[in-house]
């Protein structure tokens, strides 16, 4: 009988660690910096449930810059580990996700890749200009299930005051910032949920773009699945001087609150949006309308 019991007992030791060691392993990449709450906190809370979680980002805020990439050939870059599993690369985010699959995470790679949480929502045209979101995106391109995930404010009246508009935005993501990170966490339990049951965590060559909104749990309306804007405004634009010079503005008309079937819409109706993005740049689905453009004599 004892060692019937003792039997079960090692075999309960073994299945737990296995179940343990089976803990998805993650890379976490943003665009605000390597020292942003947004990152540090998943980092911290993922790792405090069994994920092996690890961070390469930006060693300044790179919020803005998109797709860019580095290209030094032959140059040493100064990588600064400020932690356990935590580094900082002086590049991009696209560059922090290239060195966290090629150089760090090499022999060991993710399972999944994280950007964010971002300071910020990605939704319209902020989406185009996203270090967040492009460092997703390229990690996908790369092969690796991604998700995209910010905060952003819900502009819910009208105003005037463009100042007053950024300052209330900002206090709300500050204020709620730990519940979307905190949502981010659930998140990767669901897909853990598909791991253990040796399922894809994420349809392959997809990712998920993720904006929550800045607003207190209980009046958060829902989740809204919902297409990326096919044509955006631009979240920047340029107004040429008498000089000849031009100086960059932000359109606030994109803050103000409407009705529109688009993901920056429904945000600001308080709801989650999830976008699913590809990470590919193919669309053959028109290729015989081309053909028949350049086939012309």
């Amino acid at each position: 009988m004892k060692k019937t019991l003792l039997s079960i007992a090692i075999l309960s030791s073994l299945f737990c660690g296995s179940a343990f060691a089976e803990k998805m392993r993650i890379l976490i990449v943003n665009d605000d910096g390597c020292e942003s709450i947004g990152t540090t906190s998943l980092q911290d809370k993922l790792n405090a449930k069994g994920y092996d979680a690890w961070i390469v980002a930006p060693s300044i805020n790179q919020s803005g810059v998109g797709t860019a990439v580095t290209f030094k050939p032959g140059y040493e870059f100064e990588v600064k580990k400020i932690g356990e599993k935590r580094y900082c690369f002086p590049g991009t985010p696209s560059d922090s996700v290239d060195f966290g699959l090629t150089a760090l995470m090499k022999d060991n790679p993710p399972d999944l890749v994280i950007s964010g949480v971002n300071d910020g929502g990605n939704t319209g045209g902020a989406q185009l200009n996203s270090g967040t979101v492009s460092a997703a995106v390229r990690a996908v391109r790369s092969g690796y299930p991604a998700v995209s995930a910010s905060i952003g404010a819900s502009f819910t009246k009208l105003s005037d005051d463009q100042g007053g508009l950024l300052n209330e935005a900002s206090q709300n993501v500050k204020r709620y910032w730990p519940d979307s990170i905190n949502y981010v966490v659930e998140l990767v339990d669901k897909m853990q949920v598909n791991k253990d049951k040796n399922k894809p965590i994420l349809p392959p060559g997809t990712g998920l773009g993720l904006n929550y909104p800045a607003v207190p749990k209980n009046e958060i309306k829902g989740i809204k699945f919902i297409e990326n804007e096919p044509f955006p405004k631009p979240q920047y634009i340029f107004e040429i001087l008498p000089n000849g010079n031009a100086v960059q503005k932000i359109d606030f008309t994109l803050m103000q609150p409407s009705d529109d079937n688009t993901a920056t819409a429904w945000l600001n109706h308080k709801y989650i949006i999830y976008s699913i993005f590809k990470g590919n740049w193919n669309d053959m689905s028109t290729q015989a309308e081309y053909e028949m453009i350049f086939n012309q004599d």
